[in-house]
């Protein structure tokens, strides 16, 4: 989906989404197959917000389910403690850090099922699946690196207590973080090969 400005002939801008005018799509939208071509040209995109809405669900249940389970260190199992005591002893609160982990891995597994199947439609089998796995977390966990750099610059670098200002802050970051996730998804975990073929035949086209 590609979204840009034009200068029509009377000087004035005009929003428009793949060449086509917002108010041309709008229209088009109201009929059957308006929307189905609609989805068609923008299905990837379409999808890759759908099933990330079902992400930040996920994560959010996740996390409530598992603040119910492991309320204090007694309640953690001995393979899960280790998670809980490094947080301890960084001066972290692992009642909160150890359900965060746990709720960012399950997430990042449906992510990765979702987006792998339907979302990007990768075909690769075998070895490759395992690849993919581990360049897609890979790419999750440099994006969470992101993500608690630009909370860090924004809020605690600037000393802004402020409930709005954070919100607005966060909103900003995941933001950041959405369309950086879709950048790395396609163009580096799920790149298809005449994607790949097509940025090799731009390079050695003459400039």
């Amino acid at each position: 989906m590609l979204i840009y400005k034009k200068r029509n002939k009377f000087g004035d801008d005009e929003l428009k989404i793949k060449g086509k005018e917002v108010g041309e799509i709008m229209k088009s939208l109201k009929t059957r197959d308006g929307r189905r071509d609609f989805f068609r040209e923008n299905r990837e995109i379409i999808l890759y917000i759908i099933f990330g809405a079902g992400t930040t669900l996920i994560s959010m249940a996740s996390y409530a389910l598992f603040r119910v389970l492991f309320p204090t260190a007694e309640s953690v199992p001995a393979w899960l403690s280790w998670i809980y005591e490094l947080t301890r002893n960084l001066g972290a609160d692992g009642n909160t850090i150890l359900p965060n982990v746990l709720s960012w891995i399950c997430a990042n597994i449906f992510a990765f099922i979702t987006n792998r199947i339907i979302v990007f439609r990768s075909g690769k089998k075998g070895f490759f699946v395992v690849l993919e796995a581990l360049k897609f977390f890979a790419s999750r966990l440099f994006t969470l690196a992101c993500d608690i750099l630009i909370m860090y610059l924004l809020v605690d670098l600037t000393g802004i207590r402020n409930f709005f200002y954070e919100a607005a802050a966060k909103i900003f970051s995941t933001v950041v973080v959405l369309v950086l996730n879709y950048i790395l998804s396609k163009l580096f975990v799920f790149r298809k090969k005449k994607e790949i073929n097509s940025a090799k035949s731009n390079e050695d086209t003459p400039k």
